[in-house]
């Protein structure tokens, strides 16, 4: 056998490998689905599970279902944010565009809460420019294993592919694992809300606060402090499949567009109302109030501040 057919007969294995572990990934991830709903609490998302929250004529702004694409080229995914949105504004869907809506940022099809949607060019260009600018203020709840010891804390590490077969293109990695592929800098920071016990386990409610936008980044860095997000099939190593979903939710959302200022949030999810959270609080460090938002927005500034 030649060099070049040695060459082709690898590639073709490396072809058929990374499409088997995507296949066990897509089939493992539709078992965890299956289960959750058979335990009666996820039940499959519907063309009206979701809330506007804003609206005008530059912008909407959406409370995003958990377990909901934001958009697919798949005629499987029947529910979307993008049908979702068909089904409510269909004069607003325009063909000219790739998925019919201007969708200014995203969340993970795990994660649930606001999401902004533009409904021109300009809109669009201006909250782009926010973004680069770094003037959006993304604030997101979770529920995590363990009790965080520290009452606010900065996760710096950066993120990169997990390079690994079964799970490139899944999973995202740190430089602390061996397997990571090029990473670019990444900071979290994080502020302890309450403690308490989920499903009579050791949990953390969390406001969280991503300075950077990396893919994945509130998942990873939870992880890799030692406090994975309750229900996080990915993060988990497809261990934890009991909870109904996973536990992250994207609260408050501060967008200073030309346009206009956008500042929205939305009802917790996690509240211990809910039964199917399965949350006690024992312990509330902050509530969901202005000085708990600066706090986190500013981190140790606003220690100095008081002190000054």
């Amino acid at each position: 056998m030649s060099g070049l057919d040695e060459t082709a007969v690898l590639i073709f294995e490396k072809m058929v490998c990374k499409a088997w572990h995507q296949f066990v990934w897509r089939v493992s991830k539709s078992l965890c689905h299956l289960f959750r709903q058979k335990l009666g609490h996820n039940v499959p998302p519907k063309i009206t599970d979701i809330e506007i929250v804003h609206q005008s004529c530059h912008y909407i702004v959406v409370n995003k279902r958990y377990d909901v694409l934001i958009n697919s080229d798949s005629s499987v995914d029947e529910v979307t944010v993008q049908t979702q949105l068909r089904q409510l504004f269909p004069h607003l869907a325009s063909q000219k565009l790739g998925h019919e809506f201007r969708f200014a940022h995203r969340l993970d099809f795990s994660t649930s809460g606001l999401l902004c949607v533009a409904l021109h060019r300009s809109a669009a260009a201006a909250v782009a420019k926010c973004f680069v600018h770094k003037r959006v203020d993304k604030y997101y709840l979770a529920l995590v294993r363990g009790h965080v010891s520290k009452e606010m804390l900065d996760i710096y590490l950066p993120i990169g592919n997990d390079t690994r077969e079964e799970w490139y293109g899944i999973k995202m990695a740190t430089p602390l694992r061996r397997y990571a592929g090029h990473c670019k800098t990444a900071h979290t920071r994080l502020l302890v809300l309450q403690k308490g016990l989920y499903d009579g386990y050791p949990a953390t409610k969390l406001l969280l606060k991503p300075i950077t936008g990396r893919r994945h980044q509130l998942r990873v860095h939870l992880s890799e402090s030692g406090h994975t997000i309750v229900g996080d099939f990915t993060y988990s190593n497809r261990r934890d499949i009991l909870p109904y979903r996973m536990f992250l939710h994207a609260y408050r959302l501060i967008v200073p567009s030309e346009f206009e200022y956008i500042d929205v949030r939305t009802d917790d999810p996690f509240s211990e109302n809910d039964p199917r959270n399965k949350w006690v609080p024992v312990e509330t460090i902050h509530s969901l109030t202005d000085e708990a938002f600066d706090k986190l927005k500013l981190g140790r500034k606003w220690y100095k501040n008081r002190n000054s």
